[in-house]
């Protein structure tokens, strides 16, 4: 039995219809997965430091006691409680950024380096927990020539001639950062008028002088000295240098130390 042309054609209608709609669904799909990526993207709080440039660097003061952790977000292992107070004179514990991500679901970390060993440990700390500022300020001390110069925005400022670690006990290489820079009482002492601990340690020393091996920039009572390796992995300065360095450069600055 044979139906009618007009039914035929309507049922044609519907069934086409039907299909429309059916791709519709499957095409407004797709497109909410995407916008919904997009506004995931969109959304996420931005960074506002990232790993170190030639002309910028960002430090991250530790607020209040926080974990530092394997990755950047709060269920991370933890790998070191930091506190706002640095280690060797109790001022204000200032970091490196070396690195950030965001996401909606864990907010904005920052990657740092830690003042601990290894020299080259790090860690990643929400940012809610720091006080991020940039610096134009860097330190570079090569070892093989002793000498440092300091640049600021990525031109070079000064140069000077310095003491570093003896053969048996060399000053570490690689990235540090200043940790803290505390002015001494007397001036024309051994360490002259400022010492500018950084993150980095002896690599033979695991205890000196009181502390735990810790390496700093510092100024010196023997200026006959500069130019050579005498020192126990330290590197010193001549006072009118670190006077500039101490009056200048903020913790959290880098510093590379190089051969």
């Amino acid at each position: 039995m044979s139906l009618p042309k007009r039914r035929l054609l309507a049922l044609a209608l519907t069934a086409a219809g039907l299909a429309a709609l059916a791709g519709a669904a499957t095409t407004s799909g797709a497109v909410t997965t995407s916008s919904e990526a997009k506004t995931s993207h969109a959304t996420a709080p931005r960074p506002i430091a990232s790993r170190p440039s030639t002309n910028k660097a960002w430090t991250a003061r530790v607020l209040y006691p926080v974990w530092a952790r394997t990755a950047a977000r709060k269920n991370a292992k933890r790998k070191k409680k930091l506190s706002p107070l640095a280690s060797y004179n109790k001022g204000p514990q200032t970091l490196l950024v070396l690195g950030a991500r965001t996401s909606r679901k864990h907010g904005v970390w920052y990657k740092v380096r830690l003042a601990t060993r290894p020299n080259t440990a790090t860690g990643w700390v929400p940012a809610d927990a720091l006080k991020v500022t940039s610096t134009p300020w860097r330190v570079k001390v090569d070892v093989s020539q002793r000498r440092a110069w300091v640049f600021r925005n990525g031109r070079r400022t000064r140069t000077f001639r310095v003491v570093v670690g003896r053969s048996s006990f060399p000053t570490p290489t690689g990235r540090f950062a200043i940790h803290e820079v505390v002015k001494q009482r007397s001036a024309g002492g051994f360490f002259g008028p400022y010492i500018l601990t950084l993150s980095a340690h002896s690599q033979r020393l695991n205890f000196f002088d009181g502390g735990r091996g810790r390496v700093a920039l510092h100024g010196t009572s023997r200026p006959s000295l500069l130019g050579t390796a005498a020192s126990h992995g330290c590197v010193r300065f001549g006072n009118a240098a670190i006077n500039y360095i101490g009056r200048r450069v903020p913790p959290g600055t880098p510093v590379d130390v190089v051969t």
